[in-house]
């Protein structure tokens, strides 16, 4: 069961159950496989082949290795659109502090700091 706290999102695709993450690890497997920063994913997507990559990504947390062709058999399934918004539901998960008010992470404002007491 995917847990929505950690980022998890949950969704079934050709008969099975399958579960999106992107974990610390995942974001750094994007920047260096395919080249890309982070905050770049988004405009990225109107690419088949890099909406495939990172969708694959997004599975390994949780599924081990993956293909892209795997992925993409995943994706033929549930269709592109979907697979994209379950990508971007996954992304707010992962940032729930850059969420919009009303949605994923709208708790208190954190104030500025290094995080340590002096």
């Amino acid at each position: 069961m995917a847990n929505a706290i950690k980022g998890e999102i949950a969704f079934t695709a050709a008969g099975g159950s399958f579960t999106l993450l992107y974990d610390f690890n995942a974001l750094c497997t994007i920047e260096q496989d395919l080249e890309i920063d982070v905050a770049d994913v988004g405009s990225k997507l109107s690419s088949a082949s890099m909406l495939r990559s990172v969708f694959r990504i997004g599975l390994e947390a949780n599924h081990g290795a993956m293909t892209d062709i795997e992925a993409g058999r995943l994706i033929h399934d549930l269709g592109v659109e979907q697979a994209g918004e379950i990508i971007g539901k996954a992304f707010k998960a992962a940032f729930p502090d850059a969420a919009p008010e009303g949605e994923v992470g709208n708790g208190p404002a954190k104030k500025p700091g290094t995080g340590r007491k002096r």
